[in-house]
Parts: C-alpha cells; sequence; structure tokens
C-alpha cells in the first residue's frame, strides 16, 4: 500500500467535535471523537510500510511521513474551527506537516525539557494536532499551567521570561524531573487531560504547554500495530 492510494480522506459519520477554552487564559482547544473514516487503513499502512526512525533531537521517539492527502483533508475537514475559533486563515498557510510518531525513549535518557511541558513555537499563528490511532487511555495528552509565571502559553512576548525561569528553577540537576512529568508538579499545574482514544484528534494553539502522559507503566513498544501510534501534525500561518 502506497501514498497514491489515499487520494482524500473524509469525516466518520460519527464524528463528535467538542469545543473548549483550557485554564485560566482560556486557550483554545478543539476535540473531535471518530474523527476520521477510513483510519484503518491508515494504520495499515503505517503497519506494512514500518519504515520508522529516530525523529529530531526534541521527540522522545520515531517517527514516519504520512500520505500527504492527510494533511490536506485535515485541514479542509477542520477549516471551519480553525477559521471560526482559532481565528486563523487557511488562505495563510506557511507550512503544514504531519508524521506518525511513536514515543520510544526511557524516562532514564531523557534530556531535561523533554521532563518537562513544552511548546511546539513560541508562536500565535500555528496549530498542533495529536490524532490517536491507538487505544492506550492512560498515555494521552496533558496540558499545563507554569506555576511560577502563570503562563499556559509561551510567546514571543514570553519565551525570554519563561525560559529564565525554568533555567532558574532546574539549576541543580539533582532537582530534575526522574522522568516524564505525568500530571501536576512543584513547577507545573495540570490543567486539561485528554486520553489516548482510537480516532480521537485533538487540536490547539502550538505555543500552548502540553506534554505526553507517559507514566511509569507505560512500555516504550515500538511498533505501530500495537505502541502508542499517533499522527502528529504542525501548522504555520503568515500574520
Amino acid at each position: 500500500m502506497g501514498q497514491d492510494e489515499f487520494s482524500t480522506f473524509e469525516c466518520d459519520k460519527n464524528a463528535a467535535l467538542q469545543y473548549l477554552r483550557i485554564g485560566n487564559e482560556a486557550e483554545p482547544l478543539v476535540q473531535v471523537d471518530s474523527f476520521l473514516k477510513g483510519l484503518d487503513a491508515l494504520k495499515a499502512y503505517a503497519v506494512s510500510n514500518n519504515q520508522f526512525s529516530a525523529q529530531d533531537s526534541f521527540y522522545p521517539g520515531i517517527g514516519m511521513q504520512v500520505p500527504d492527502a492527510y494533511v490536506i483533508s485535515l485541514v479542509r475537514l477542520l477549516g471551519k474551527p480553525i477559521r471560526d475559533f482559532f481565528e486563523q486563515d487557511v488562505r495563510k498557510i506557511r507550512s503544514a506537516a504531519a508524521r506518525f510518531s511513536i514515543v520510544t525513549t526511557p524516562a532514564s535518557d531523557l534530556n531535561l525539557l523533554q521532563r518537562v511541558p513544552h511548546f511546539d513555537a513560541p508562536s500565535r499563528y500555528s496549530l498542533a494536532t495529536i490524532h490517536y490511532l491507538c487505544d492506550v487511555p492512560d498515555s494521552g495528552t496533558k496540558l499545563y499551567r507554569h506555576r511560577q509565571t502563570g503562563f499556559e502559553f509561551i510567546d514571543n512576548d514570553r519565551i525570554n521570561h519563561y525560559m529564565r525561569s525554568v533555567k532558574a528553577q532546574f539549576s541543580d540537576p539533582a532537582h530534575h524531573p526522574s522522568g516524564y512529568i505525568c500530571g501536576s508538579s512543584p513547577e507545573y499545574e495540570e490543567i486539561a487531560s485528554f486520553e489516548a482514544v482510537y480516532n480521537r484528534l485533538v487540536m490547539y494553539r502550538g505555543s500552548s504547554l502540553h506534554s505526553g502522559n507517559i507514566g511509569p507503566e507505560y512500555n516504550f513498544d515500538p511498533s505501530p500495530a500495537t505502541g502508542r501510534l499517533t499522527i502528529t501534525t504542525f501548522i504555520e500561518f503568515s500574520p
């Protein structure tokens, strides 16, 4: 099965969309359950091709390219919330990229920034999605507030202040978190949680502080057939 077998995707007839405002800063988030029709075929593509490899230096796991039709269809199917809820213009998309992803890096091998909530870009003109191709409810995604600053998102106006604060808080390696963050900690407060349910998609601004919920029982299974298989998408817009 190759990329050219996927010309387009459609919403499942049972798709259920929720518009949410998260935290004190009321950041927008969209959750769609039973999102995509024919998701089984897309997962079968990942399983049969299985050309996963290490991703960039930040993502704690492996990835593989997603058929181009997926990104095009995602923007088309979610055009209304992108425009009306996130207030972005799809005609101003500067870049859009998606990958199959599986978390495979053991907690002991993480760097500091992989042990705390992160943001994908310090920009109010970016959106991120995670689409679950697995049923691992206790390993979904959580959003956070940084307690010291009160920040729930990091943009260009906040990034220097935020990074100085984090650097000071974790200046002593002995006080670094022992692994993946899985809920509230002395430095961060959990403000929302979304379980990893098959064919659930969550879309949020790329500036939101978030983290995968990778707990101590997570097995780091690298198989796309049985592991924590997701599609992660990042979309950048021009102002």
